[in-house]
């Protein structure tokens, strides 16, 4: 069953169970973490002395400033320019670019055409690959490192991420016919803010649609009508389970497996209101500390399936922080066809993870 009691679509039922003692998180890194390393042509002299070197490397730092992700020098071997950028000959180009009279006699001496890397490393795998053929620049990024490597999530963190992944499970197969499932959650205490399945099999109303809809509801919004049914709050309540949809709140507290997960939002903030920080494990939860639930701000969202473009891109204006999915699309946006993610231009990025089993 989904929002209006019609199927997402016509894949069939997701039947079987997470083997935990497999289960794994992987990130879905953007290309540049990933691609082998690629090489370019440069022009390389080696330079008799200590004095000519000084004076190469002061005036090629000046007039040819290439290679800021290579060191410039190895022993006494000076790289000059990329070959692609010579038209006709060394000496010519030196002449054009104002290389004066001593340097470029020092440069025009003892030319070698060599490989070098072409662009800069992102990780250390990379920067180990790089250095067999030059010397490189290399800044390590730990938190990168710890994306690729998986040790990014605390051990609690990981149960916690596992749990999410066998409820996505137990509430497709349980409640909505094998049919997607998405869950919304605060990271912080941790709580399930939302949950939602796909819509009438309109080309729109898709799981993930739903659940930024519903996680609207939450924050006394929403804007797509539905006959399904919402918990309704108690009066005076410091939280609301408004994002909840009745038949999935029903599921969750018969079953015996759900009865400790925290369930509902925090409530939008007045605007007299003062900023409330909670003390909280991921630095990332900043803005949701401070200023409180605005759209899907600090919030992870689980997924049984990858999310289309369309979904990807509501969950970019959402402001989503992290999304974790179990199964790829043939028309997924986050790994299987494209990684939004990834795309620099956009003005918000979340980070990307399948639960691997």
């Amino acid at each position: 069953m989904d929002n209006n009691g019609i199927k997402d679509n016509l894949r069939p039922p997701a039947a079987k169970k997470i083997k935990t003692d497999n289960f794994g998180i992987t990130a879905i890194l953007s290309d540049d973490y990933k691609k082998d390393i690629t090489l370019m042509q440069v022009h390389s002299c080696e330079v008799e002395s200590k004095q000519q070197l000084q004076a190469v490397i002061k005036e090629l730092a000046l007039k040819l400033p290439h290679f800021q992700h290579l060191k410039r020098v190895h022993e006494r071997n000076v790289l000059i320019c990329p070959s692609d950028d010579i038209k006709d000959t060394l000496e010519q180009h030196l002449q054009l670019h104002q290389i004066s009279e001593n340097v470029l006699k020092t440069l025009c001496r003892n030319v070698n055409v060599i490989e070098v890397p072409a662009s800069s490393a992102k990780l250390r795998v990379q920067y180990e690959q790089m250095t067999k053929y030059w010397p490189c620049k290399f800044h390590p990024d730990k938190y990168a490192e710890s994306l690729q490597n998986g040790s990014n999530f605390t051990v609690s963190q990981r149960a916690y991420h596992k749990r999410m992944a066998e409820l996505l499970w137990k509430l497709s197969k349980d409640v909505n016919d094998g049919q997607n499932v998405g869950i919304c959650v605060d990271p912080r205490r941790p709580s399930i803010v939302a949950i939602a399945a796909a819509g009438d099999g309109s080309s729109h109303q898709h799981c993930v649609m739903w659940l930024v809809d519903h996680v609207a509801r939450s924050q006394r919004g929403g804007a797509w009508q539905t006959d399904q049914q919402f918990v309704k709050d108690e009066p005076h309540t410091k939280s609301t389970l408004s994002g909840l949809p009745q038949i999935f709140y029903d599921y969750l507290k018969q079953d015996a497996a759900c009865q400790d997960l925290r369930l509902g939002a925090e409530l939008p903030r007045r605007e007299e209101q003062q900023p409330q920080p909670e003390p909280v494990e991921d630095i990332h939860a900043d803005n949701l500390c401070k200023y409180g639930p605005y759209l899907c701000t600090g919030y992870d969202v689980y997924l049984l399936r990858e999310p289309c473009l369309m979904c990807s891109m509501a969950l970019v204006h959402s402001r989503v922080k992290r999304i974790f999915f179990l199964e790829r699309s043939d028309n997924g946006a986050l790994a299987s066809k494209f990684q939004l993610h990834a795309v620099k231009e956009l003005n918000h990025h979340y980070e990307v993870f399948q639960f691997t089993m």
